[in-house]
């Protein structure tokens, strides 16, 4: 079974085999391997440490490490290629993830999850940028949003799994687990992933700088990059610290917590599947992102009326979780393709800019709820933070296109 056989930018064919697609999809999920299978126990870690809501700077740290790891490491895959620079990044990822598991404090449990961030941004950077060298529009769209499927499926098991080690074990061995998962995965890319850059080797450097100033100087570029990390922030609203709004503000356990993440990960699935095969190949990139925006927006005032208004209560806003994974499982893959090819700018210099400024984001999002003092509501914040991101990444999107059409007036956007 072959995924499809796509038109690279320099006109060479190659087959994207199902299973590298696959594996690559897996890879995109860099985030969710670091952040899945432990940030549903937060809440414990929190008070094994007696850190409270500062607590969330774990989450920050691997978001600051993602940060810095694809503005240092995300262009080796111009200089060395995608497949490489994969396999550097696992090994990182091993590494932090062995510190993490022998850390006693907070500081060293940040520290542990930085290293991560940058192994983690290192293979993920690459995998989107096998993606973005499938070809142009729809071409990249169909490819990326079929890496999103699997991107999206593992995290169906992700939290159980960290469930079943945290709760047998103790939270550090989830980080021993981390190093399992970033080991087979490392294994999956020397068998199955073939190398797809055109551009790696002599001359890379001077590539890479010309990239960066071509890519900045791209208006339309720049806005997809603010409209694609808008909406990584919004995801990562939900991803990275409803556990504290869920488990620690409203009382819903741990455990059960991590069920319903669980199906929320089934949610963005199915939609991610639904996205691909019936929503990307018929609808334009830019009424996608529109809509579905606009419903987190929705959502995100919801969220904050209830937690305002003291109706927030997690045995029924726990369905209301499902609404933002569904969303982002369609429009996450579209706004990435968007950045990584209706912009011009395939190349894995292009998608480490994009990887830079997603995480900027979250990671100031999480450092906001993490300087929420005791007694203050951090479901409030969430709420409110998210119809911003949400806003923010419409507008984008918004100025995106129009900046495009102006080049290309026959643009599929």
């Amino acid at each position: 079974m072959e995924n499809s056989n796509l038109q690279k930018t320099q006109d060479k064919v190659v087959k994207y085999g199902a299973i590298m697609s696959i594996v690559c999809g897996l890879i995109l999920s860099m985030g969710a391997i670091h952040m899945d299978t432990i940030n549903w126990i937060l809440p414990t870690i929190a008070n094994d440490l007696a850190s409270g809501n500062s607590t969330l700077m774990v989450t920050s740290g691997f978001f600051y490490g993602m940060m810095i790891g694809h503005v240092i490491v995300g262009p080796l895959s111009d200089m060395i290629g995608k497949k490489k620079t994969m396999i550097f990044g696992f090994l990182v990822c091993i590494v932090g993830a062995v510190i993490g598991s022998q850390a006693t404090g907070l500081g060293g449990l940040i520290a542990a999850r930085m290293i991560q961030g940058i192994g983690g941004a290192a293979s993920s950077n690459a995998a989107r940028g096998v993606g973005g060298d499938a070809g142009k529009g729809r071409t990249s769209a169909i490819a990326l949003t079929f890496m999103q499927i699997w991107s999206a499926a593992i995290p169906i098991i992700l939290p159980l799994t960290g469930k079943w080690v945290g709760n047998a074990y103790g939270w550090p061995a989830i980080f021993w687990l981390q190093a399992i998962i970033c080991g087979v995965l490392c294994l999956l890319v020397l068998i199955f992933v073939r190398e797809t850059s055109q551009i790696a080797g002599k001359g890379s450097i001077k590539r890479i700088a010309g990239e960066v100033k071509s890519c900045l100087a791209t208006p339309e570029y720049v806005f997809f990059v603010l409209c694609f990390a808008f909406n990584m922030a919004t995801f990562f609203l939900y991803a990275g610290s409803m556990s504290f709004a869920m488990v620690t503000e409203l009382g819903m356990d741990n455990s059960h917590y991590a069920d319903v993440y669980a199906w929320g990960a089934v949610a963005m699935t199915i939609f991610a599947a639904i996205g691909r095969y019936f929503i990307a190949p018929k609808v334009n990139p830019s009424k996608i992102i529109w809509t579905l925006n606009a419903i987190q927006v929705c959502v995100g005032l919801v969220f904050s009326f209830c937690f305002i208004t003291g109706a927030a209560d997690w045995h029924w806003m726990q369905y209301i979780l499902w609404i933002l994974p569904a969303c982002q499982g369609i429009v996450l893959p579209v706004a990435m393709a968007l950045v990584m090819n209706a912009s011009g700018k395939a190349t894995g210099t292009g998608a480490a800019f994009m990887g830079f400024v997603q995480y900027l984001f979250s990671s100031i999002t999480t450092s906001i709820l993490a300087s929420v003092k005791a007694g203050g509501s951090v479901g409030t914040y969430i709420g409110f933070m998210m119809c911003i991101t949400a806003t923010c990444s419409l507008i984008a999107a918004i100025l995106g296109r129009k900046s495009l059409l102006k080049k290309d007036p026959n643009a599929v956007i």
